[in-house]
């Protein structure tokens, strides 16, 4: 199991990678909601499979609901209620 800072490095890594996708353009804001929400959300995350898959699932909602919300109330809305 991956201790708190291995969650942290590692979100925050896949999240600078090069930009491949439209979604993928999104990657700086979901970066800030996690420093701003102290990445407390990671803490229910048991490994990096799980990490990334909450990433692509929230840009994948980010993409969907673009035209329906603001940005960050998608993500803010993600990270509380999943």
């Amino acid at each position: 199991m991956l201790n708190f800072k291995e969650k942290i490095e590692i979100f925050t890594s896949y999240l600078n990678q090069e930009e491949l996708s439209y979604a993928d353009s999104f990657n700086a804001h979901i970066d800030i909601c996690g420093i701003n929400n102290d990445y407390d959300f990671l803490k229910k995350i048991d490994s990096k499979e799980e990490i990334i898959f909450w990433i692509e699932k929230l840009k994948s909602r980010i993409v969907m609901k673009e035209d329906e919300a603001v940005l960050e109330d998608i993500i803010d809305d993600y990270v509380l209620c999943g």
